[in-house]
C-alpha cells in the first residue's frame, strides 16, 4: 500500500493528489504544481532507507546537470520532514515494459526507441556519468513513441571510484547485468551490454536470461550464450541478429564502443534498402581476409630497354636475310658458270663482274645495317653497367 500520510499534502509548491506506484525503497505520487497547474510526478524516498536514500539524493544532484531531449528532466528536488523528493514531468503512457508486454516490437519501432535511448545514454557517458540500471521499466514513453531514459538512481561517475554499495553486493538488475560486473566495476561497456539486453527484449518480447534467483541469472550471463533472437521472432534477419548478439558479447572489447554505434548499426541492418556496407565493429564470419592485388604503373626505363632489344633483333634478322640472299646469288652464279662450260673468246664476262659487284654491294649493305643504331639501341648498349651487371 502507498503511504496515505502524504496524499492531499502540500510539499513545497506541489499538492499530492494520489499515489501512482510503489517500489522496494521508493514511492511515486501524482501531484500538481500550484504555480502553473502542471501535473507532475513526485518520487519520494524515506530517510530510513539508508544507503538507497543517499543514492537517491545523489541521483537528484546528477540529473540536474543532464539536460537532454531524451533524459527525463528533474524539475525540482529537496527534502520534506523524513523524506527526500524529486519532481519530474508526468508521462501518462507509462514505461517500455508495458509496451513490450504487448508483444515484440516491429524492427522499425524498436530502432526508433533504441536510437532515442542510445542518444540519451551516450550524452550521459560523454558527461562522465554511467547509468548502471538500463532496463525497460526505466524507459518512459510519451504518446507511445517518444522515449525518456529515467531513474539514474545508480548513476556513477566514470572516473569516480567511490561506491555506495557494500562490498560483495552487485549493483543493478540481474536480467540486464553484464557478466564482467561479477568481478569488475561498471564501465560504459556494461551500460552498452544492458542496452543490448533491452534491444533483445524489444524485438523478442523476452530478456535473454531468466532464473529462479538473482545469482542464477547472473551466472547465466557469465556462462551461457543467449538463444538466437531469430528463433523467437522470424522477422529478425541475419544482419539484425549479428548486431544484437555482438552487443551481448561476454568480452566487453568485442561490443560496440558507443551506444550510438549500436543504434546506427541496428538501423542499417534492419533497413531493406540500406547501403550494403559492413556494420560498424561487427566481424562477419563470412568475410575473409582476401589478398589485395595492386596494379603498379609500368616503369619507363624497362619499356625503353625492351624496345631497344626488339630493334636490335630486327637489325640482326635483316642482316642475316641479306647474307642468305648473297649466298644464294653466289650459288646460282657458280652453277650457271659450270653449266655454260669453258668460256669462248669474245664472250661477255660481265655477269661475273656483276656478281662480284653484287657481292660487294651486299656486304656493304650488311655492314651498314649492322652499324645502324637507333637511339633506343644506343641507350641499351651504352646504358649504365649496373642494369646488366646485376643480372645473374
Amino acid at each position: 500500500m502507498l503511504m496515505q500520510e502524504l496524499v492531499h499534502k502540500t510539499i513545497g509548491n506541489y499538492y499530492i493528489e494520489r499515489g501512482l506506484a510503489k517500489g522496494g525503497m521508493s514511492e511515486v505520487y501524482l501531484a500538481r504544481d500550484q504555480r502553473n497547474q502542471d501535473i507532475v510526478a513526485m518520487k519520494m524516498v524515506r530517510r530510513s532507507a539508508g544507503e538507497y536514500y543517499e543514492r537517491f539524493r545523489r541521483e537528484a544532484r546528477a540529473m540536474v546537470q543532464l539536460h537532454h531531449p531524451h533524459i527525463l528532466p528533474v524539475l525540482d528536488h529537496g527534502e520534506y520532514e523524513q523524506w527526500a523528493y524529486m519532481v519530474s514531468p508526468y508521462i501518462e503512457y507509462g514505461t517500455l515494459s508495458r509496451r513490450v508486454a504487448e508483444g515484440p516490437l516491429p524492427l522499425a519501432e524498436a530502432s526508433n526507441i533504441l536510437f532515442q535511448v542510445a542518444s540519451a545514454l551516450q550524452f550521459a557517458h560523454e558527461h562522465g556519468m554511467l547509468h548502471r540500471d538500463i532496463k525497460a521499466s526505466n524507459v518512459l514513453l510519451r504518446d507511445g513513441n517518444y522515449a525518456y531514459l529515467t531513474d539514474f538512481g545508480l548513476v556513477k561517475s566514470i572516473e569516480d571510484n567511490y561506491s555506495l554499495t557494500r562490498s560483495g553486493f552487485l549493483i543493478g538488475t540481474p536480467e540486464y547485468m553484464a557478466p564482467e560486473l561479477v568481478e569488475a566495476s561498471a564501465t560504459p561497456a556494461s551500460d552498452i551490454y544492458a542496452l543490448g539486453v533491452l534491444l533483445y527484449q524489444m524485438v523478442t518480447g523476452s530478456v535473454p536470461f531468466r532464473g529462479t534467483n538473482p545469482v542464477n541469472i547472473v551466472m547465466k550471463h557469465l556462462r551461457e550464450q543467449p538463444s538466437p533472437p531469430s528463433q523467437l521472432n522470424q522477422a529478425i534477419t541475419p544482419d539484425v541478429e549479428r548486431v544484437i548478439l555482438q552487443t551481448l558479447e561476454k568480452d566487453p572489447m568485442r561490443r560496440f564502443r558507443t551506444p550510438k554505434a549500436l543504434a546506427n548499426a541496428f538501423r542499417q541492418a534492419y533497413q531493406v534498402n540500406a547501403a550494403p556496407e559492413p556494420v560498424a565493429n561487427v566481424q562477419h564470419s563470412s568475410l575473409q581476409n582476401l589478398p589485395t592485388i595492386q596494379v603498379m604503373p609500368a616503369s619507363t626505363a624497362p619499356a625503353q630497354k625492351s624496345n631497344a632489344l626488339k630493334g636490335s633483333r630486327l637489325i640482326w634478322i635483316a642482316g642475316a636475310a641479306l647474307v642468305a640472299i648473297v649466298i644464294l646469288i653466289l650459288l646460282l652464279t657458280h652453277a650457271s658458270s659450270h653449266n655454260a662450260g669453258p668460256k669462248q673468246p669474245g664472250h661477255n664476262t660481265r655477269p661475273t663482274a656483276t656478281a662480284s659487284s653484287s657481292m660487294h654491294q651486299t656486304a656493304t649493305a650488311v655492314s651498314q645495317a649492322q652499324s645502324i643504331q637507333t637511339p633506343a639501341t644506343h641507350k641499351a648498349q651504352n646504358g649504365p653497367r649496373g642494369s646488366h651487371g646485376n643480372k645473374k
